[in-house]
């Protein structure tokens, strides 16, 4: 009897531990189908009518382009919103909610439904021009030397400047402070060597600061916690409204390209690529993430071509794959992208999570989970 009970009990202790096997294996098939996307999750994908060479742009939580003669702007799923003849040879540059078009000396404004609130000519034809919650800033005249004109949504105008750009070149500009600063890179190209300064201004005010950003190139400002965060082809510096250094929070970025950034109401989030990586191939298997005093860096299991932050999570994106990872961790999931072709681009992120992917000419809005 004896031996029959520690029969039955062996018996039933094998198949406790097959049972247990059974569960352990379902678990791991299930968490490898997680980390490689064996599973899609909430991911989605959607073919949009538009073709990557017509000036994809976000547009808040809508996209924008541009066929040639009509700005069109379509929901984040692809459905027409409006359109707004532009004519040819048009360019455009968009905020959140407002989008300032110009062609020649044309500038026309529109808002987030596309009703114009300003269209005509001003004296002189437009390099670029940028728009903000409450004003346009305009770069118009020669390259050399040009005028800077701000007005209002209506078009009316409120400040013009030209003394400050003698001899110079205006590379960019951007509004900030709740849209009542403005800054500006401007290039001298008369001097011994290239150098770079940044002016900042309170709309409608008198020049409240300037600064000698050096030889370096400036290719991005971002304003986030009361400081301009300038980011140069060798380091980050943050500089207050009026130009004064912020000698805390300068960091070596030499060999980095910021590739997105997020704001906050402190230090922003910027995520750099390796530079050789993006200007040789436009490819990169690894990521720099700075945010104040932190300096994290992280290995992408597949080359990518494009990477952004949304919300507290980084996303980069492959041939055929998406990797998502939380900011503080360093375990990327893996999910198949929901499209036909293989990526080739990444055009940017609409604020309700849709990424703008390129598959050669074709673009795809996916949905990220």
């Amino acid at each position: 009897m004896a031996n029959y009970d520690a029969a039955q009990k062996n018996k039933r202790n094998s198949w406790y531990l097959l049972l247990a096997a059974v569960v352990v294996l379902l678990v791991l098939i299930a968490y490898l189908i997680g980390q490689l996307g064996g599973g899609s999750g909430s991911i989605s994908g959607k073919k949009l009518r538009c073709i990557a060479s017509q000036d994809v742009t976000v547009f808040g939580d809508r996209v924008l382009y541009y066929d040639g003669s009509t700005l069109f702007c379509l929901s984040s799923s692809g459905s027409e919103l409006w359109k707004q003849s532009v004519g040819s040879g048009a360019d455009f540059r968009a905020s959140d909610k407002q989008v300032v078009v110009w062609s020649g000396n044309q500038v026309q404004i529109l808002d987030r439904n596309g009703r114009s609130t300003y269209n005509d000519r001003i004296s002189d034809n437009v390099q670029f021009a940028v728009v903000g919650s409450k004003y346009v800033a305009i770069v118009s005249g020669d390259n050399v030397s040009p005028t800077l004109t701000i007005k209002d949504l209506d078009g009316s105008l409120v400040d013009s400047e030209s003394n400050n750009y003698t001899d110079l070149v205006i590379l960019d500009c951007g509004f900030f402070g709740n849209g009542e600063y403005l800054w500006t890179t401007s290039l001298d190209v008369y001097g011994a060597v290239p150098e770079t300064t940044l002016h900042t201004y309170k709309v409608g005010q008198m020049n409240t600061g300037d600064v000698s950003l050096g030889e370096p190139i400036t290719y991005a400002v971002i304003y986030s916690g009361n400081y301009l965060n300038v980011i140069n082809t060798r380091q980050l510096r943050q500089y207050n409204y009026r130009g004064t250094l912020n000698s805390t929070g300068t960091m070596l970025v030499y060999g980095w390209q910021l590739v997105s950034s997020t704001v906050t109401s402190g230090d922003p989030y910027l995520l750099f690529a390796p530079e050789l990586q993006t200007d040789a191939a436009g490819t990169f298997s690894e990521l720099r993430l700075l945010h104040g005093t932190s300096d994290s860096r992280y290995s992408l299991p597949d080359t990518c071509v494009g990477a952004a932050i949304l919300g507290k999570r980084l996303y980069a994106f492959s041939g055929n794959s998406l990797y998502r990872a939380d900011l503080n961790e360093q375990r990327f999931t893996a999910l198949r992208l929901p499209v036909s072709g293989t990526v080739t681009d990444y055009l940017g992120i609409t604020s309700d999570g849709v990424a703008l992917l390129a598959c050669g000419t074709d673009v795809w809005a996916v949905s990220l989970p």
